[in-house]
Order: structure tokens, then sequence, then C-alpha cells
């Protein structure tokens, strides 16, 4: 198991150490009200977007009877790439778009990898006691696409018995720019990278911790969506976002 998936299972240990309730039933506006835990074949992806603009200025010549001179502009070509939000992968307290917690784990994945392509990384189905990671379940496994993380189990507040869909982490560049994939963000539009301050404005609700040298600057949402700060003052920025019944529970 990489490096990432170690650390996604540290935060969601972390996370779920520090006492926040996690609800099978959560009701979130942050989702819409599906029912069902079966995912949607479709996908969105939106593909990145490069403008080019070209300015050329033309030659110009001024005569006179004794004198000729010519003066040529040069050509400058300015490159700007955006890179467009992710569609079809909200961050909620249901799930990850519509990928519900408790969903089949290979309809998840597959799902998720019509919208992004191959995952980076996959564990593959392993004992967490073999692997040294306070899960639940008799078997789990994690698959990550760059700074997203699944985690699947067979046994979670979400379901029992068959291997599905348990919880994600989104993280963890501070800034938000340079993170991959670009652009999930919560209904709300709060994405990584955000302001404390933006982030209190969108859910008045929203509960900021301190933290502690353990579990550092947290956040929770609500019931099943929380994540980690850079500190708990206006200015403090998002590091990640944790959805769902994870490790450590």
């Amino acid at each position: 198991m990489n490096l990432h998936a170690d650390l996604v299972r540290r935060t969601l240990a972390a996370a779920l150490a520090g006492g926040l309730a996690l609800g099978v039933a959560a009701c979130s506006e942050e989702q819409s009200s599906a029912d069902t835990t079966a995912v949607s074949s479709s996908s969105d992806a939106t593909s990145t977007t490069t403008t080019v603009v070209d300015t050329t200025a033309a030659s110009t010549t001024s005569s006179s009877t004794s004198t000729t001179s010519t003066s040529t502009s040069t050509t400058s070509t300015s490159s700007t790439t955006t890179l467009p939000e992710i569609k079809g992968l909200g961050l909620g307290a249901k799930g990850l778009g519509d990928a519900t917690f408790g969903a089949d784990a290979d309809e998840t994945i597959a799902y998720v990898t019509a919208i992004l392509g191959s995952s980076t990384n996959d564990s593959g189905w392993v004992d967490p006691i073999e692997a040294g990671a306070a899960c639940p379940g008799t078997r789990i496994r994690f698959v990550d696409w760059h700074d997203l993380s699944l985690f699947f189990t067979d046994e979670s507040p979400a379901a029992s018995g068959l291997p599905h869909f348990a919880s994600y982490s989104y993280g963890p560049a501070v800034d938000g720019s340079s993170i991959n994939p670009f652009g999930l963000t919560t209904k709300g539009g709060v994405g990584v990278g955000a302001t404390v301050e933006f982030l209190r404005a969108t859910y008045p609700a929203v509960r900021v911790d301190a933290g502690d040298d353990i579990s550092g600057p947290s956040f929770l949402i609500q019931d099943g969506l929380m994540g980690f700060l850079t500190g708990s003052s206006n200015s403090d920025t998002i590091i990640s976002f944790v959805g769902g019944y994870g490790c450590g529970e």
C-alpha cells in the first residue's frame, strides 16, 4: 500500500478518534435525495482547455525623399491553461457524486474511472490485520486517483457483508492550486484551499476545532462530512475533506 493510502488511513483514524460522530442516515444539503445505493453509469468529465492569444503588429514603413525607415514589431504568444472543475464527483455526506456510501465496490470504481480515468494506485483486497490497519471488516481496499482516495470494506455503518464503498479522502494540497484531480467541491462550492471564513459563511453551523498535536485543526460540516485545516482562524485554509465511515472507528 503506497504512502498516500497510508496517509488516508491515518487521516480517517484521526478524524474518527477525535469524536466526530458519523451517522448512517445523515441528511445532507450537500447531496441529492437519492435513496438507493446504486451508482450512475453516466460521467461528465471536463477536459483541460488551453487558450492561446496571438498578437501580431503589422510592420510599417515611412518614406521621405531622403531616407526610408522600417520598423517591425515582434510577435508574442501567451498561453493560459485553465483547469476546470470536475463534475459528477461532488463532496457530500452521503457519498461522492452519485456514488453513495454502501454502493457496490466494483460499480463505484467503474463510476469514478469513467470520470477520472484509470486509478493511480490500487491496494487490492487485503486483510486489515495483516495490513496493520485499524479498519472495520474482514477485507479492505484503497483505490487512489492521485489526491483522491476511496476506501472499500465488507463492514461499515453503510452496509454489511458485501464489499462496498465506505469513505473517501480528498487532499492534501494546502492552497488547492496543485491538487489532482482539481476542482472537487461541496454543493456549496467549498473545496480544498478555501478559507475558513468562506467555509463559515457557506455553512454557518459548521464546527471548527483548533485540534491538538495528534489530529490538528479540523472542521465538521455535518455527520459524514468533515476535513482538516491549516488553522482555525478565518484566514486559514482547508487542507482536505473526509467523507463517510473510515478506519479507526
